[in-house]
C-alpha cells in the first residue's frame, strides 16, 4: 500500500512538472513569436532596399491599354524584343509580381504582363467575373471568372499581334493560362507555343466529396466578411502593416527578404475588396481537372517544395493529368517564386522557350 502511494505521489510531482514544462514552452513559443511578429511590423522596405532586391520596376516600360468587349481595360506593361512571354498573375497582385523577368528575360524575350481585371490599374467591363458572354460560353469545366479572364487574355495576344506565345501564369494565373488553352478557338489555340505552370492547381483545392457544395455554402459569408474587410480599408483588401505583412509572409518560403515580403504586401493591400469578393467563390470552387487530357499544348510545370497556397501534390496532379508537361519542384521555395527564385524561374523559363523553338 505504501509503496502505491508512493508511486501516486511520484506520478502527481510528475504531472505537475510535465505541465509545468508545457506552459513554460508556451510561454517562450508566445514570447518568440510576439517578439517577431513585433519586430516585422517596425520593419519598412526603403526604396533603396527594394532596388538592390532588384524590386524598382524597370523606366522603359512600353504601357497599353486593351479594351475588352464589355467595356473594361486591361493594363499591359511591355520589355524586350525577341520570342513572346505573357506573364498572369496570382490573385491580389498585379503586373508588378514580374519585376525580375521583365528586367531580366527582356534581354532575350519580349516579355508582356498584363493586370488582371480588378487587379493593378485595369478595369472591371459591365460582366464583372462572371460568365463572359461572347466567347468561349459553350465550354465546361473551370469557373465563370476563370473564363472571364482567360478572354482578357486572348484580347491582349489578339490586339498587341502575339502570334506566336508562351503564357506563364502564376497562382490564379496558372488557373487562367489553364482555362485559356482549354477554352481557346483553334486560330487562337495555335498561337499558344506552351504552358508555363507556375505554383498553381487545377482544382479541386480539396478534393473531397461534397467540396463544390460546401463552396456553395460558405461563400457567401467570406463575401461578406471581404466586402467588411474594405468598408474598414477604405475599399482595399488590407491595410499596410501587420494584418498586411502576415497576410504577405504566408506565401513565401522559409527565408524571405523583409523587402520581399514588403512589396508583395505593397501590392496585396492595394487590391479592391470588391473584385475580391466576387472571386472567391471562383477561386475555391476551379476544377479543370477532368478536362487536362484535352490540353496538348506542352506545358512546365513549376512548383516550390514549401508552398502552403498550391502544394507540390497540385503540380503532381497536374503532370499526370497534362498530356506533355514536365515537372520541376524548388526546393525551399514558398508561393512566391518569382520572387523568391527568379534566377531559377528565368533559367527556367528560358530553357522552355529554347525546347520549344528547336
Amino acid at each position: 500500500m505504501a509503496g502505491r502511494a508512493g508511486s501516486g505521489s511520484t506520478g502527481g510531482a510528475g504531472r505537475w512538472i510535465r505541465g509545468g514544462a508545457l506552459v513554460g514552452a508556451g510561454v517562450a513559443i508566445g514570447g518568440t513569436w510576439l517578439a517577431q511578429h513585433r519586430m516585422a511590423a517596425r520593419a519598412v522596405a526603403a526604396p533603396e532596399d527594394l532596388e538592390a532586391e532588384g524590386l524598382a520596376m524597370p523606366d522603359d516600360l512600353v504601357h497599353h491599354f486593351v479594351d475588352t468587349d464589355d467595356g473594361g481595360r486591361i493594363h499591359v506593361v511591355e520589355r524586350g524584343d525577341g520570342p513572346a512571354l505573357l506573364l498572369l498573375h496570382g490573385v491580389t497582385l498585379s503586373c508588378a509580381t514580374w519585376v525580375n523577368q521583365l528586367r531580366e528575360l527582356a534581354a532575350g524575350f519580349r516579355v508582356l504582363a498584363m493586370d488582371q481585371r480588378g487587379h493593378g490599374r485595369s478595369s472591371v467591363g459591365s460582366d464583372g467575373f462572371g460568365e463572359p458572354g461572347h466567347w468561349a460560353s459553350a465550354r465546361v469545366g473551370g469557373a465563370p471568372a476563370m473564363r472571364s479572364l482567360a478572354a482578357d487574355a486572348a484580347a491582349v495576344i489578339g490586339a498587341l499581334d502575339l502570334d506566336t506565345v508562351i503564357v506563364v501564369g502564376h497562382s490564379m494565373g496558372g488557373m487562367v493560362t489553364l482555362q485559356l488553352a482549354h477554352d481557346a478557338p483553334d486560330e487562337l489555340r495555335s498561337k499558344i507555343a506552351g504552358l508555363a505552370l507556375v505554383a498553381t492547381t487545377a482544382g479541386p483545392f480539396a478534393p473531397l466529396p461534397g467540396w463544390t457544395r460546401a463552396v456553395g455554402m460558405i461563400e457567401p459569408l467570406a463575401r461578406r466578411s471581404v466586402l467588411a474587410m474594405g468598408r474598414r480599408s477604405d475599399g482595399h483588401l488590407l491595410r499596410q502593416g501587420d494584418a498586411g505583412y502576415w497576410a504577405s509572409r504566408i506565401a513565401f518560403g522559409p527565408s524571405p527578404s523583409v523587402a520581399q515580403v514588403r512589396y508583395a504586401e505593397s501590392m496585396i493591400t492595394e487590391m479592391d475588396a470588391g473584385s475580391m469578393a466576387d472571386l472567391l467563390g471562383a477561386l475555391a470552387g476551379f476544377d479543370l481537372s477532368g478536362n487536362l487530357a484535352e490540353i496538348e499544348t506542352p506545358s512546365l510545370v513549376v512548383v516550390g517544395t514549401h508552398d502552403r497556397l498550391t502544394p507540390p501534390g497540385h503540380a503532381r496532379r497536374l503532370v499526370a493529368g497534362l498530356p506533355d508537361a514536365e515537372m520541376v519542384d524548388l526546393a525551399r521555395c514558398g508561393h512566391m517564386v518569382m520572387l523568391e527564385r527568379p534566377r531559377e524561374l528565368d533559367r527556367l523559363l528560358g530553357e522552355f522557350a529554347g525546347k520549344l523553338a528547336a
